[in-house]
């Protein structure tokens, strides 16, 4: 391959570390790499590539998608991968109380989007073609940010969209009403201690809802490339599925590529797939964002 699979640092990807906010006093980072050969002083503004890791909610790092940056910056791309609060559970998988949430965890990656699209003159980058991308519960995030416009927090700058001009998510949990609502938190009991164990279900049952992308797809929604595979049984393909036919009912240009034999996570380098794999998969990203005139296909 032509990228190096090592998830820390190299002294050649001359990644620059920023703070693109601060929340309960963690500093919120992400790594951001210039295209290749940028000359700011002739260079065409470069089409900027975001990338939001997996891990569950709670675990992984933005290191964990620096060889996709690697690949990218080399076809014209300002590459940038995100941290974000990760979830502290309990033994129901649920957030524990007083740590980051899922909306907290989207509220981040809103801010990094935006982020990226005030500062993105600093990388040779173009604040108006922002592609969005992430694996796993980084593609649940990408989706989120993309289709959860009510979603936001006090502070957040609405003025600057969030919204990419395009989506690619690897294997992204799309809804939150079955398996994965074991990370939406916990309602609490009432002051006056008369919630149910029914009406605590049916609060955090309609929380999933509100969570869930694939319920609020709208057809202002940017096109999308969703990839799955088939042997998944960490994610259902099913949800890429259905998020792609939802969003193509919605006239909105959704292409998916389902991959049999593959299971979770075959995105990753230097994880469970061989080299060819993850090479094909960014190939084929590749193609999808030239088509739509970001970057080079080779």
């Amino acid at each position: 391959m032509e990228i190096a699979k090592d998830w820390s640092i190299l002294p050649e990807d001359q990644a620059e570390t920023v703070i693109y906010g601060t929340r309960n006093g963690t500093a919120l980072r992400m790594l951001a790499m210039k295209p290749a050969s940028a000359d700011a002083a002739v260079a065409v503004p470069a089409p900027c590539l975001i990338f939001i890791h997996g891990g569950g909610f709670t675990g992984g790092s933005a290191e964990m998608l620096l060889p996709y940056c690697r690949y990218f910056v080399r076809r014209g791309f300002a590459c940038f991968t995100v941290d974000y609060r990760l979830m502290k559970t309990g033994e129901d998988g649920a957030p524990l109380y007083g740590e980051a949430t899922l909306a907290e965890c989207i509220a981040d990656c809103k801010a990094a989007v935006r982020y990226v699209r005030r500062h993105a003159r600093q990388w040779n980058g173009d604040p108006d073609r922002i592609v969005l991308s992430g694996e796993s519960a980084g593609g649940y995030l990408a989706c989120a940010v993309t289709a959860l416009g009510h979603v936001e927090e006090a502070e957040a700058d609405v003025a600057v969209s969030c919204v990419p001009e395009l989506l690619v998510v690897y294997n992204p949990i799309t809804q939150l009403l079955s398996k994965w609502k074991m990370r939406v938190e916990q309602p609490g009991e009432s002051v006056s201690g008369d919630d149910s164990t029914a009406d605590r279900w049916l609060a955090r049952h309609l929380r999933a809802r509100e969570l869930s992308p694939l319920l609020h797809l709208t057809g202002a929604h940017p096109a999308t490339l969703a990839v799955h595979g088939l042997e998944d049984t960490v994610v259902p393909p099913e949800d890429s599925a259905e998020y792609a036919a939802r969003l193509q009912e919605l006239e909105v240009e959704a292409r998916l590529v389902m991959h049999p034999g593959f299971q979770h996570a075959f995105a990753l380098t230097n994880y469970k797939s061989p080299d060819e794999v993850v090479e094909g998969i960014m190939t084929l990203t590749a193609g999808f964002l030239a088509e739509h005139g970001y970057g080079t296909e080779s």
